[in-house]
């Protein structure tokens, strides 16, 4: 039995729901959690009734791309992007703090919800916020020399969450994406967090990072020419980690292929630390600079006498 109006207090019990439900200032307490007077958003590309946005309040009502959603957002909102593929119209530029955008479907590797570059002159995304959190997407490049994520364009972002998406080449793999994710274009990124991504056949990396105290970890890298390019030089800019990691290249016959790649010259104060990552079949698997004595525990080649069973000989 339920009534209109304002209704408090603690509810015990089991409730099922036959029809959807909106809740107008988010949920908390079952895996989700929105901040107070934060609105949700929702993109739908698949819907065909109606066939045209709507508000973006409920997915009967849903946009069609996430340029709208962006768009309509504010700090702190929560967006949610139905199963689909969205080729927009132009790079979307995030520079709300602590929004969040979520894919929905059967997990990012296998692309429930895709975005590729629509035109040579897009990257996909940028962000220019802080704490913004990205997950369960999938960032195909359909251009070549063009990115996924590329952060810190104009503005120092802080404390960025990239999680369980995907990252690739174009579709039926007759283009290159330069880049997968690019941490600080031109900005300091500090205490960014890449984890539990996949990438695969980027030109020039899955993902480069120049800024402070990032961590890299559990990600799935195969196929690019450089798996992750460490290009920290500036002492302000001290400290990454990279750990976890699995990296298998195009083959040692494809010259300048590098598994984790460091800058020959290196920032005096702080540390790189590269531990427990599994890097193998690239030209080089890991340039050893300054930083030497921080590489822990990296294996950098399988065969059978190990105990990571690769075919070496493929």
């Amino acid at each position: 039995m339920v009534r209109d109006g304002t209704v408090s207090g603690d509810m015990y019990g089991d409730r099922i729901y036959h029809d959807r439900v909106s809740f107008a200032q988010g949920a908390a307490g079952a895996g989700l959690q929105v901040i107070k007077d934060s609105q949700v958003w929702y993109v739908d590309g698949l819907k065909t009734s109606p066939a045209a946005s709507g508000d973006g309040l409920t997915w009967d009502k849903a946009f069609l791309t996430l340029t709208e959603a962006v768009a309509a957002a504010g700090d702190y909102d929560v967006i949610f992007v139905g199963p689909g593929y969205y080729s927009e119209a132009a790079t979307i530029n995030i520079d709300q703090h602590g929004l969040k955008i979520f894919g929905t479907g059967n997990g990012a590797q296998w692309g429930p919800c895709g975005f590729g570059s629509a035109t040579s002159t897009d990257h996909i995304l940028t962000i220019n916020a802080n704490r913004v959190e990205i997950a369960g997407l999938a960032f195909w490049c359909l251009t070549d020399g063009k990115d996924g994520i590329r952060i810190g364009t104009t503005y120092d972002s802080w404390n960025t969450w990239i999680h369980d998406c995907a990252f690739g080449t174009g579709v039926g793999g007759n283009t290159l994406g330069e880049y997968g994710i690019k941490v600080n274009e031109t900005e300091d990124c500090a205490n960014t967090l890449i984890e539990n991504n996949y990438f695969n056949y980027l030109s020039t990396a899955a993902i480069v990072v120049n800024a402070t105290r990032c961590t890299i970890r559990n990600n799935i890298i195969w196929s690019s020419a450089i798996g992750i390019d460490c290009q920290l030089t500036a002492d302000t800019r001290a400290n990454c980690a990279i750990l976890d990691n699995y990296l298998v290249g195009r083959g040692t016959e494809v010259s300048g292929d590098i598994g984790i790649k460091l800058n020959a010259t290196e920032a005096t104060d702080g540390t790189i630390l590269i531990a427990n990552n599994i890097i193998t079949n690239f030209s080089t698997n890991i340039t050893n600079a300054k930083s030497v004595l921080s590489q822990v525990n990296n294996e950098t080649a399988a065969d059978a006498s190990t105990y990571l069973q690769v075919d070496a000989s493929s």
